[in-house]
């Protein structure tokens, strides 16, 4: 029997990511296609899936199986455990001494104080994981004092394998154990999850669910219809707590006033068992020491559900030291010229979710006006936006990257002159040898930043009107230069840094009568004629800012050709 889903709201679509990842073995993307290995069993509408309830056959231990996965507390622990072995073992070389500070005590302890503290540490550290962990506490039993490892740390080694032994015996109850306590965080105590259901959790899943969907023998309330699909008949008797009413801003105490008076929920068992398989649309990320959950939400259709999914998982995995979501929302940005869908920019929503506590989903939403997603798509902004993919600054040991600041201020349409200047200022105080600036970038990346600035300031949203054109900022870039080159043959190369403050200053300021003093003062003590273009600059201030940066940028800067030589030395070794 064929059953259909259909897109829905954030919640239920999560559900839909979550069902395909359990049933990954029946899918596969492939050249930016979403494609059935079967499509008996499974089909893709543009808005829907439809399959065959023979897909529940094998459901239960496909869904234990993915939770246990996703939970991960128990290859976590056993990678764990045998570093703590390895590490004790360790002590006895010097050569890994300074290694293990800095792992365990961010190198605040010296010489012979690493051996002798680092036993205590990792006992306390094991205390506090098996004080989370009844299961494996209890069958332990008792655990080394300081006292009895002070002299011989290998007792405490003996308890860390004793620990991987007893886990590896036991996989099969860690594995339903697991899958119950994380998932009761997330669904409450419905079916399995419920606290008097402590053993037999797989047995008591199947029968709820798996074996009544593939047989369909779900019994059905003879006059509800389901609330969400409003056309398969609903679950009898189904029980209001399925995990979904948190996010509904429903409870216990108001149910008697949602639906008829009644503590039931008239969801159907597709519907339910969709809601009840959110969880692995979601990606978990650990972060202030707790997991938090990721989910994207578009309703454009189901290809696009899982695409950016995926997407937002693989960013995630990679790096989340940073601000990942807009490393996410880059690469859309960066895919999308081969998708030819400048609309899926405009409907694309990220929701942060953290289950442990009452607290509303965040949703960061990205909609973009036309305007904004045409610049961000063209093939020559892109080019510019990957020139900077590898430009970061620091101040002191803060590392911020370059393109995803870019790429918010985009979005928050907040992206102008002023961010330039700040980066300029960076730049300059980094090549002075700053002790708490660094900057990793060149001035041709901040005249390409400049010319990003340029367009985007006179394109989005009418635009403003520069009395210039790239061509002239690019000749003012090389008058820039060869101010450079000169005051480098006058022996003046230390000036340069002193010009390039008041210019920036002047910049800074939007001060232009100051901005020429300084440039006509330097062009005539060494004889030479000031470049027409800079008549331009005086006529407005978006000009100004385009020509004037443009100058200070050129004489920042080696020459253009070399330049592009250094990039590409770098790709190379890349």
């Amino acid at each position: 029997m064929k059953e259909r889903v259909y897109i829905g709201d954030w919640l239920y679509n999560a559900g839909i990511v979550g069902f395909l990842n359990i049933n990954s073995h029946l899918w596969e993307l492939k050249e930016d296609r979403l494609l059935s290995k079967d499509k008996d069993v499974l089909y893709f509408g543009d808005n829907y899936i439809e399959f065959d309830r023979r897909i529940f056959e094998g459901f239960a231990k496909r869904f234990f199986d993915y939770a246990f996965e996703q939970y991960g507390r128990y290859e976590s622990l056993l990678k764990l455990f045998n570093e703590y072995i390895e590490d004790l073992k360790a002590l006895n070389n010097k050569e890994d001494l300074g290694r293990l500070n800095k792992k365990y005590f961010n190198e605040k302890l010296k010489g012979e104080e690493i051996a002798t503290k680092l036993p205590n540490e990792l006992l306390d550290r094991l205390k506090k994981i098996l004080n989370g962990f009844s299961f494996l506490k209890n069958r332990i039993g008792k655990v080394p004092t300081k006292n009895e490892i002070k002299n011989d740390p290998s007792v405490l080694v003996s308890t860390l394998i004793k620990a991987i032994e007893i886990m590896k015996e036991n996989k099969g109850e860690l594995w339903e154990s697991d899958v119950q306590i994380y998932l009761r965080k997330i669904y409450g105590q419905k079916s399995f999850l419920n606290r008097s259901v402590n053993k037999n959790r797989f047995d008591k899943f199947y029968k709820d669910f798996e074996e009544p969907l593939s047989k369909n023998k779900t019994k059905r309330d003879p006059e509800l219809r389901c609330i969400f699909c409003m056309e398969r008949k609903a679950k009898s008797n189904t029980l209001f707590d399925t995990g979904i009413s948190k996010f509904y801003g429903l409870n216990p105490d108001s149910i008697n006033f949602v639906w008829n008076f009644a503590p039931k929920l008239p969801l159907c068992d597709i519907c339910e068992i969709t809601y009840f398989s959110y969880f692995a649309g979601l990606t978990p990320v650990r972060r202030d020491n707790k997991t938090i959950f990721y989910f994207v939400n578009s309703d454009s259709s189901i290809y696009d559900l899982v695409k950016e999914n995926l997407l937002l998982k693989n960013v995630l995995t990679m790096d989340v030291s940073q601000n990942a979501l807009l490393d996410f929302f880059t690469q859309i940005v960066l895919e999308s010229s081969y998708r030819e869908a400048i609309y899926t920019l405009q409907n694309i929503a990220v929701m942060e979710l953290d289950l442990s506590s009452d607290t509303t989903p965040k949703v960061y939403s990205f909609n973009l006006s036309t305007e904004k997603a045409k610049f961000l798509r063209d093939s020559k902004n892109k080019d510019d936006l990957k020139a900077l993919s590898r430009c970061y600054y620091k101040i002191k040991d803060v590392k911020i990257s370059v393109l995803p600041e870019v790429m918010h201020l985009m979005l928050e349409g907040k992206f102008y002159f002023d961010y330039l200047n700040k980066l300029t200022k960076l730049y300059i105080a980094a090549r002075n040898n700053s002790r708490n600036y660094e900057a990793k970038i060149n001035a041709y990346q901040l005249q390409i930043l400049n010319r990003l600035v340029f367009n985007f300031t006179t394109k989005i949203d009418g635009g403003a009107k520069m009395n210039t054109s790239e061509k002239e900022m690019w000749h003012v870039y090389k008058k820039g230069e060869e101010m450079a080159s000169l005051l480098k043959s006058r022996n003046a190369e230390n000036k340069i840094s002193s010009v390039s403050y008041k210019l920036l200053n002047s910049l800074r300021i939007g001060d232009t009568r100051q901005f020429m003093d300084v440039l006509i003062r330097t062009y005539m003590a060494y004889g030479r004629e000031i470049p027409s273009s800079f008549v331009k600059a005086l006529q407005d201030k978006e000009t100004f800012y385009a020509l004037g940066y443009s100058f200070l940028n050129g004489l920042l800067g080696e020459s253009y050709s070399n330049q592009i030589a250094n990039e590409k030395e770098v790709e190379e070794n890349d």
